[in-house]
């Protein structure tokens, strides 16, 4: 199934001191001129995607980019202005060589490079004036630096619909801070369906929608809102609840118990996963099952014996709260008494994973085995 590219964009953004200078002015242009205001940045560079596997490669090459790099300082040119509507009025910069090994990691890291041409400029107003009032307007900006700092760079996107044009929309997706001296790791959390075992929640739908005729996705799509709806996911609701949204919403039919156990024999632990976490183990690393699940795992558990593996195990069931909630990766670190960035989080779900990130986790989203073997040796010993 085909998908609307995305926008995307790279931003730097200011340290503290030259961002509320930047904030303050952003802030008293759009109150006066009457149009939104917006976070102060520079845009690294600009690009689409189609889906979430397509900006694994550019998280990584930013990673690995602002490990080795600690914070980017720009030389003032002065103030511009043009009669496009996103260069209304802006600090215009001179080149950086860090900024532009920036910029060229992103490039390289890409699908498909649209051609973006990097013209580094910090802007500070948006808006459709005419080019004479943008000239007044920049005449009031008093710019008293030589030089402009940054210490993080970010992904964002635009809303879908509104695009570009409003601000308050922007989605953070991608956040790290350059040059950040990096914590050891020294715990890696995994999911479990789709990481530690097939995902048998997605198959169990696809083959009962197959067995009676239904549209496998929309099956799939349904299950995922049931299990929310009902409460069952978060141990505020049922099986039986969960299975009677999920035949409300679909007209799938069969008994709770035919239903669960087509999934639950869809569950099998991947013998592969299963060594790393006996690898992480025998070298000192504490290893910890955090899953959006019901009480399912625990009749998993019993079945195939894996909570012995781990030395906590965080299940949405008992713990009430989910990892749509970005509060719940404060939670885990709280538990485990580590700093956020001790802990190596792996989920095959981009949103859950950039989630962590937010909190302060590493992360790694899980796409097959052999490459999650090569990215868990960018963060462990194993």
């Amino acid at each position: 199934m085909s998908t609307e590219p995305r926008r995307f964009s790279v931003f730097l953004v200011p340290a503290a001191g030259d961002r509320r200078w930047a904030d303050g002015v952003i802030h008293e242009l759009a109150d006066r001129y009457d149009t939104l205001p917006f976070e102060p940045h520079v845009t690294v560079y600009g690009g689409a995607f189609s889906n979430d596997a397509e900006l694994e490669p550019v998280r990584r090459a930013l990673a690995d980019a602002a490990a080795g790099t600690g914070q980017i300082t720009l030389p003032v040119a002065g103030l511009g202005v043009t009669e496009e509507y996103f260069r209304s009025l802006f600090v215009a910069f001179g080149e950086d060589p860090a900024l532009r090994r920036l910029h060229e990691a992103v490039k390289g890291a890409v699908a498909q490079d649209p051609g973006y041409v990097l013209v580094p400029h910090l802007s500070l107003l948006y808006a459709d004036l005419p080019l004479a009032a943008k000239e007044a307007a920049a005449r009031t900006v008093a710019l008293d630096r030589r030089e402009i700092r940054f210490d993080q760079v970010k992904i964002v996107v635009p809303d879908p619909v509104t695009g570009w044009s409003d601000a308050r929309r922007w989605q953070t997706l991608f956040r790290l801070r350059l040059g950040a001296p990096a914590e050891k790791v020294t715990t890696v959390i995994f999911d479990y369906g789709g990481v530690l075992a097939e995902e048998g929640f997605r198959e169990g739908l696809f083959e009962l929608a197959r067995r009676q005729g239904l549209d496998p996705v929309a099956v799939h799509g349904a299950g995922m809102e049931a299990v929310y709806a009902s409460g069952y996911v978060l141990g505020k609701g049922s099986q039986s609840a969960f299975w009677q949204s999920l035949r409300e919403r679909t007209g799938l039919r069969g008994s709770d118990r035919e239903l669960s156990n087509l999934i639950l024999d869809r569950f099998v632990l991947r013998p592969r996963m299963m060594e790393a976490v006996r690898a992480l183990r025998a070298q000192g690393y504490r290893t910890v099952i955090l899953s959006d699940q019901t009480d399912w795992l625990e009749w998993l558990d019993r079945r195939d014996g894996f909570f012995r593996e781990f030395e906590r195990v965080f299940n949405s069931y008992r713990l009430g709260k989910g990892k749509r909630d970005p509060s719940v990766f404060d939670d885990v670190a709280r538990e485990l008494g580590i700093a956020p960035g001790e802990a190596l989080f792996v989920d095959d779900m981009l949103a859950n994973v950039v989630r962590a990130e937010s909190r302060g986790m590493r992360g790694i989203l899980f796409e097959d085995e052999p490459r999650f073997e090569r990215d868990l040796k960018r963060y462990t010993e194993v």
